[in-house]
């Protein structure tokens, strides 16, 4: 993914849960009495029998919740010291290209030293979703386990849950033959964004990962 017209990147085994969902009110609701005094007059407030089965069920498998927004409207600002740059591409896209946007050192740029945005689309989770959007976190440890094979990404750091711009999100370090880079992944029912921050050396390292953070909290996705 961030070598000049070189490969994806992806991570490697993914050992976290997220949490799942799950209804944010009671079965029944109390209202005031007719007579404005506060009486109880609880009535049936309807649910969704889908939200029902949202919980997580003792003995259950782990899960990942997928993200409901339309990850293709993501946004995000440039940081300070950076610009864009189009020298770079996906030879091997692990999934269908939405949208790739790359930003390299506004000053002495360095080969391979960028920050990067992908947006896949027409992602198939082949009916491991639930109505709740969650997936068996097996099938995830499995796509990436593809993502892995295809690009070679050995990892230097644990899979750790995070969060970007409100969203479950994954985060780990990897590595490669000419660099190693952070990199972010936020998954939906069809999509994904993975954000990554690549690095060759560690001198580079130092301002890359700067530029990285300012990326991140620049980022924003609608609805989150």
């Amino acid at each position: 993914m961030g070598r000049r017209r070189a490969t994806a990147l992806a991570a490697a085994g993914l050992v976290l849960a997220l949490a799942g969902c799950s209804s944010d009110g009671d079965a029944t609701g109390g209202g005031e009495g007719a007579d404005g005094s506060g009486s109880a007059a609880e009535r049936p407030t309807p649910i969704d029998a889908a939200l029902l089965e949202c919980g997580d069920p003792a003995g259950a498998d782990p899960t990942l919740q997928l993200s409901e927004v339309d990850l293709t409207q993501v946004t995000w600002e440039m940081p300070s010291g950076f610009v864009e740059t189009f020298a770079y591409s996906e030879d091997l896209p692990v999934e269908h290209i939405e949208s790739f946007w790359a930003a390299e050192p506004e000053e002495d740029p360095v080969p391979l030293n960028v920050l990067t945005v992908v947006v896949y689309g027409r992602m198939d989770w082949s009916g491991d979703a639930d109505e709740c959007g969650r997936v068996p976190i097996s099938a995830v440890d499995e796509r990436l386990a593809g993502y892995h094979e295809v690009n070679g990404a050995q990892p230097l750091t644990e899979v750790e849950q995070v969060e970007l711009a409100g969203l479950p999100a994954l985060r780990q370090d990897l590595e490669l033959p000419d660099y190693s880079y952070r990199g972010y992944w936020v998954f939906g029912r069809d999509q994904m964004v993975h954000l990554y921050c690549q690095w060759t050396s560690e001198a580079e390292q130092e301002r890359v990962l700067a530029g990285c953070e300012e990326l991140l909290a620049s980022f924003e996705a609608p609805g989150a």
